[in-house]
C-alpha cells in the first residue's frame, strides 16, 4: 500500500505543470527623440516637438559606454539635447521599454 501511495505521488508531482517564467514582452522601439534621464537607470524619450509622446525607458541593460554617455550628458537641462533610439522590449505596457539598445543621432 505505501508504495502504491509514493508511486501516485511521485506521479502527480510529475504531472503537474511547472510554473513557467515570465515571458519577456514584444520587441518594440522609441524614437527617433529627445531623452533625459532622471536617475542612472531611469529615462525618458520624448517624441515631438512639443512632446506629444513620453516613454519610460530602463536603461539597466545598456553597456556601460551608453549608460555613462546618458547620465553624464542628456541630464533635462543639458546644453545640447541628445537624440536616440531606442530598441527593447515593453516592459507591461507599450509606452515601458527595457532598452537593449540606443542608436544615437548626435
Amino acid at each position: 500500500m505505501r508504495l502504491f501511495t509514493l508511486a501516485s505521488a511521485a506521479a502527480l508531482l510529475l504531472a503537474t505543470p511547472l510554473a513557467h517564467a515570465q515571458q519577456p514582452g514584444p520587441t518594440t522601439s522609441a524614437g527617433p527623440g529627445r531623452i533625459t534621464c532622471k536617475a542612472a537607470t531611469t529615462c525618458e524619450v520624448g517624441i515631438g516637438t512639443p512632446v506629444k509622446m513620453k516613454f519610460q525607458v530602463n536603461v539597466e541593460a545598456l553597456p556601460a559606454a551608453d549608460k555613462d554617455r546618458l547620465t553624464k550628458d542628456c541630464k533635462r537641462n543639458g546644453k545640447t539635447p541628445c537624440i536616440v533610439t531606442v530598441q527593447g522590449t515593453e516592459m507591461g505596457d507599450p509606452m515601458k521599454v527595457k532598452a537593449a539598445k540606443i542608436t544615437w543621432f548626435n
